[in-house]
């Protein structure tokens, strides 16, 4: 309950773009982390889908 008031606050201070930027902070470090530390494959199919997000956020934040 403590973390969905704390997203809430940091999403009504900073705004709605610039809390999204801040969250693709975690789903690229899994996925370096993934490679790095576990060997796990880096496929065609994952930077698609990483490049996909991170345009859409982009997108977003240039909009504004």
């Amino acid at each position: 309950m403590r973390r969905v008031i704390a997203v809430a606050l940091v999403v009504m201070m900073a705004g709605a773009t610039m809390s999204a930027q801040i969250g693709m902070v975690g789903p690229l470090s899994t996925i370096l982390m993934g490679v790095l530390i576990l060997g796990e494959p880096f496929t065609m199919w994952i930077a698609a889908g990483t490049v996909l997000v991170l345009s859409g956020i982009w997108l977003l934040a240039k909009r504004r």
